[in-house]
C-alpha cells in the first residue's frame, strides 16, 4: 500500500507532466511565406525562424503559398484561402507572416477580429495599407537601402552622374518606389535617379534595358525586383535568375540590386536587407508573445542591419574601373 507521501510524490509528478503537455500543446506557430521555400529570401528567412522556434521548443508548422511563380489574382486567392485553412485545422497560438502578399490574402481577415497573435516580417508597404498596428497584429517592417546602395555607386564609380531604375510591376515594386521617390525628394541620394520603369512581359523589359543602353545621360541601372516579367502572351513569369542575367548581359552599364538575389542572379552589388534579421526578430516577437503577451505588448520594428554583397562574376570591367578594393568591404562576395 502506498503511503501518503509517495502518493503526493506521484500525482504532483503526473499533474507537473500533464502541465507541460499542456504548454507544449499550446506552443503552436503556423509560419505563412508568401512565396516558395527555394526562392533564397523566403529559404534565408524560414531557416532563421525555425532556428529561434527549435531552440525555444516551440512546435510549428510551415506554409508556402507561391506567389512569386504564381502571381495572378486568382492564385493569390486560392493560396491565401488554403493557408487559412491551415490556420483553422492547426490552430496555431501565434502565425508569422512572411512578406506582403500573406498580409494582403490572409492576415487581413483576422485584423482586431480573432484572438490568433500575428507577427509580420518582409513586409515593404505602409503598415496602415493591412490595417497595422492592430491588437493581435505586430511585427518588423521591410526598409531598404537604395540611398546606401547609390553612395556605395559613387564611391566606387565616381564618375557616375545619373541612373535609371528598373523593375517589374509587382506590388512589392508599387510599395518601394514611392520610398525611393521621397528619399530623391528630399535630398538623401547621392545620384540622382532619371527615370523610373516599370515593363510587365519580357518583350517590354528588353525594349528598357536596350533603350536605357543607348542613353548617355544613364551611367547605371538599378534593378530591385524582376521577378513577375511575364512571358508575353501568357501569365507565367520568366525565371526570374534568366530575366537578370539578360539584363546583366545585354547593357555595357553597372547593374546594380537593393536585394542580394540581384547579386546572386548577376548584379554588380547590393546594399541589401539582412533576410536574416527579419527571420531571427518575427520569431522572437512570437515567443515573446507566447510568454503571456498579446501582440499589442511587443511595439512594431524596423529593419537595422544592412550587409554589403558583392558579383565578381562577369565585373572585372567594372571593378578595373573601381576607385577601390570593392571586395574589401564587403560582408559576402560570390565568386
Amino acid at each position: 500500500m502506498l503511503k501518503p507521501a509517495n502518493i503526493f510524490i506521484i500525482v504532483t509528478i503526473i499533474s507537473n507532466f500533464l502541465l507541460a503537455g499542456t504548454c507544449l500543446a499550446e506552443n503552436r506557430v503556423l509560419v505563412v511565406h508568401s512565396y516558395h521555400l527555394n526562392y533564397e529570401w523566403t529559404h534565408t528567412i524560414n531557416k532563421a525562424i525555425v532556428k529561434e522556434l527549435v531552440t525555444s521548443g516551440i512546435d510549428y508548422q510551415t506554409f508556402f503559398m507561391d506567389t512569386k511563380r504564381l502571381p495572378s489574382k486568382e492564385a493569390k486567392l486560392q493560396a491565401g484561402l488554403k493557408a487559412k485553412n491551415r490556420i483553422t485545422t492547426y490552430k496555431p497560438q501565434v502565425v508569422i507572416a512572411v512578406d506582403d502578399n500573406a498580409q494582403a490574402y490572409v492576415v487581413k481577415d483576422f485584423v482586431n477580429k480573432s484572438d490568433i497573435q500575428f507577427v509580420f516580417c518582409g513586409v515593404n508597404s505602409k503598415p496602415d495599407k493591412y490595417g497595422y498596428p492592430a491588437i493581435n497584429v505586430t511585427g518588423i517592417l521591410e526598409r531598404l537601402y537604395p540611398d546606401q546602395t547609390l553612395r556605395m555607386l559613387k564611391a566606387v564609380l565616381p564618375k557616375t552622374k545619373q541612373v535609371a531604375v528598373v523593375t517589374d510591376d509587382s506590388p512589392t515594386s508599387d510599395s518601394i518606389l514611392p520610398r525611393f521617390k521621397k528619399k530623391a525628394r528630399h535630398g538623401e541620394l547621392v545620384i540622382p535617379i532619371r527615370e523610373y520603369a516599370q515593363p510587365s512581359t519580357v518583350s517590354m523589359w528588353k525594349q528598357t534595358i536596350g533603350r536605357l543602353d543607348r542613353d548617355p545621360a544613364i551611367d547605371a541601372i538599378m534593378v530591385p525586383l524582376y521577378h513577375t516579367v511575364k512571358i508575353d502572351g501568357t501569365d507565367k513569369s520568366m525565371a526570374p535568375a534568366r530575366v537578370m542575367r539578360w539584363t546583366v548581359d545585354n547593357t555595357k552599364k553597372p547593374v546594380v540590386g537593393v536585394w542580394s538575389h540581384s547579386v546572386e542572379d548577376g548584379a554588380f552589388f547590393a546594399v541589401t536587407v539582412d533576410p536574416r534579421e527579419h527571420g531571427r526578430v518575427a520569431a522572437r516577437m512570437a515567443i515573446e508573445i507566447l510568454n503571456n503577451k498579446t501582440a499589442r505588448d511587443v511595439p512594431m520594428q524596423t529593419n537595422q542591419e544592412g550587409f554589403v554583397i558583392v558579383n565578381l562574376k562577369g565585373t572585372e570591367l567594372f571593378r578595373l574601373e573601381a576607385n577601390f578594393d570593392i571586395e574589401q568591404i564587403a560582408d559576402r562576395v560570390i565568386e
